[in-house]
């Protein structure tokens, strides 16, 4: 039971489940199915349950995009580059699967009124994907690295929703477009 590829794997489930589902509409035995583990490996793993796990699963997933926001970014020569760079890797990543699936963060945010902590992991992962764009902008010389980053962030998240809802890279690509002319 303590083995940790069991905690991994049940990140990676719920992760994976979260963001086609949503939080609430993933039940524990779903879950446990699906990771192909017994009830005992989430409560040893997360003894207070799937808030806990969503929790880790939002950090899990939040970490490796905010890696990609830092590798894709440091290959960039302008902030405009970077951007459409940042636009064309999410893109990539999230339509090559047959499912485009949920931006991690949001699949927990509707539960947030109901389980509060969820609020506070999309507060920090939200923060610290921001904070990764910004620190490049800063690096590039944008006149205004904490607004250009928030802005980005907020124009990759809103093309992340509708590609999510028109199962389409057709937000990403329109971005795209945007963020040529910027340049």
């Amino acid at each position: 039971m303590s083995d940790p590829t069991s905690r991994d794997k049940l990140i990676r489930t719920a992760s994976n489940l979260f963001r086609q589902k949503g939080y609430s509409g993933v039940g524990l035995s779903e879950l446990l199915k699906e990771a192909g583990l017994p009830k005992g490996s989430l409560y040893y793993h997360f003894p207070n349950g799937k808030q806990e796990l969503a929790e880790a699963a939002t950090r899990w997933a939040g970490a490796w995009l905010e890696r990609l926001l830092d590798a894709t970014f440091a290959q960039a020569e302008s902030f405009n580059e970077g951007a459409l760079m940042v636009c064309d890797a999410i893109a990539t990543e999230v339509t090559s699967q047959t499912h485009v699936p949920a931006c991690p963060v949001l699949s927990i945010l509707q539960a947030a009124p109901l389980e509060p902590r969820l609020q506070i992991t999309a507060q920090e992962v939200y923060g610290s994907w921001t904070k990764c764009i910004e620190k490049h902008a800063k690096r590039l010389g944008h006149a205004r690295p904490d607004d250009a980053a928030f802005s980005l962030h907020c124009q990759l998240q809103g093309a992340w929703v509708i590609a999510y809802a028109q199962q389409s890279n057709a937000a990403f690509t329109q971005l795209a477009r945007e963020l040529r002319t910027k340049f």
